[in-house]
């Protein structure tokens, strides 16, 4: 199966990729999903990843200490409750579920983390997330249809 992801945040300006996102409406297979996260963000060079469930957030950093997935970092996982509303896409469908985490990140600001309760995701989303998409564009990576 050929690397993908569902939501790409990228340079306005040219082709760097700042953040991938893959969405799993259901529980993410592991290492299956995560590899496959990993895979794309070496492909194109993308230093920031996330896998999001309607439970779990999981952030994943390229260290650019090597060409291979040794290379990218989990640096948290995280309830997804204190950070995006899922309420009603979470258990729709996966166009449902997408579409609210794409919403999020384009509404994500600095007044909106001031809500998050934990230190820890706090400082990983200001210092990670905040910047890839106050500086980029978010968008799906192809179109959205329930299936």
């Amino acid at each position: 199966m050929p690397a993908q992801a569902d939501i790409i945040v990228s340079s306005p300006d040219s082709t760097e990729v700042k953040l991938l996102v893959e969405a799993k409406l259901g529980n993410p297979k592991f290492p299956e999903s995560e590899s496959q996260l990993k895979r794309f963000m070496l492909q194109l060079g993308c230093p920031l990843g996330l896998l999001i469930s309607p439970q779990r957030l999981w952030i994943y950093v390229d260290r650019l200490t090597s060409y291979s997935e040794d290379s990218i970092e989990r640096v948290g996982e995280f309830s997804t409750n204190e950070l995006i509303d899922l309420r009603g896409a979470a258990s729709a469908d996966e166009v449902s579920f997408e579409n609210a985490i794409q919403n999020w990140l384009e509404n994500l600001s600095r007044s909106t983390l001031s809500r998050v309760k934990d230190p820890k995701l706090r400082e990983i989303v200001s210092h990670y997330l905040l910047p890839a998409v106050e500086t980029g564009v978010v968008r799906a990576t192809g179109p959205r249809s329930s299936r």
